[in-house]
């Protein structure tokens, strides 16, 4: 997400005749920028996070042009994998007659390992977040497929984990701990 959100402003900075935040960069002008990045839920959605999703898609296949910049950040997130694997799928193999320059983040690192292996004739390049030995972030990207999200790190690293939690309900105080007692059908409401 953070590397999509950076070239994305660096794209614009440069095509504004700006300095862009690197020490160098070769940036093709693009005839477009097209963005999926995901977004908070609003009250007055008319869809839910996917279908406002496939609104911007379907969007992007109607008004982008050739040759633009599309970032795309968790492609599909918002469903179950197999039926966003089959979304994902389609609209790789679509984006090619678009021609565009693109960028795609997931974390369905099964099957872009299976993309990967299926050979690079596709004009597919992957990238992943380099991490160091304990397994932290090095802000890097280096060639192949991650084979982790890091997520368990992550809610360590963010104090949700079992223990941390259970620790935080009990000292809370105002979490109940006697059992509720289990009312018959009848019983619904009445109070002795």
């Amino acid at each position: 997400t953070r590397l999509l959100q950076a070239v994305g402003i660096a794209n614009v900075l440069a095509h504004c005749g700006l300095y862009v935040p690197c020490a160098r960069a070769r940036l093709p002008l693009a005839a477009g920028l097209f963005a999926s990045i995901v977004e908070l839920d609003r009250a007055d959605q008319s869809e839910g996070r996917l279908g406002t999703e496939l609104v911007r898609l379907r969007n992007l296949f109607e008004s982008v042009p050739p040759g633009s910049l599309v970032l795309l950040d968790e492609l599909c997130s918002g469903t179950n994998p197999s039926e966003a694997i089959e979304i994902v799928d389609m609209v790789l193999r679509l984006l090619r007659q678009i021609q565009p320059h693109a960028l795609v983040t997931t974390h369905f690192l099964d099957f872009a390992s299976q993309l990967q292996n299926q050979g690079s004739s596709d004009g597919l390049a992957f990238l992943q977040a380099e991490v160091d030995e304990c397994q932290g972030a090095t802000f890097r990207f280096i060639p192949g497929v991650a084979t982790t999200s890091l997520a368990v790190g992550t809610a360590q690293r963010l104090g949700v984990t079992f223990e941390e939690l259970e620790r935080i309900l009990e000292n809370r105080g105002d979490t109940r701990s006697e059992e509720i007692d289990e009312l018959t059908p009848g019983d619904h409401g009445k109070q002795e």
